[in-house]
C-alpha cells in the first residue's frame, strides 16, 4: 500500500516539471512587460554602441582628410 501511494505521488509532480521545461516564459502581463523592459534596455545599449562607433568613424574619417592635406 505503500508503494501505491509513493508511485501516485511521483505521478502527480511529473506533468508539472514537464510542463514547466515545455514552457519557460508564461504569459502572464508580468512577464510580457519583463520582456518589454528588456527590449528597451539591450535596444539603449545598441544606440549607445553605435553613437561611440560614429564618434570613432568621425574622428577616423578627419585623420585620413589630415592626411591627405599633408
Amino acid at each position: 500500500m505503500l508503494r501505491a501511494t509513493t508511485t501516485t505521488a511521483v505521478r502527480a509532480f511529473k506533468p508539472v516539471q514537464v510542463s514547466a521545461i515545455a514552457r519557460p516564459y508564461s504569459t502572464g502581463k508580468f512577464n510580457e512587460k519583463e520582456r518589454a523592459e528588456e527590449e528597451i534596455y539591450f535596444r539603449k545599449k545598441e544606440q549607445e554602441e553605435i553613437a561611440k562607433l560614429r564618434e570613432a568613424l568621425a574622428k577616423a574619417e578627419k585623420q585620413i582628410e589630415d592626411l591627405k592635406k599633408n
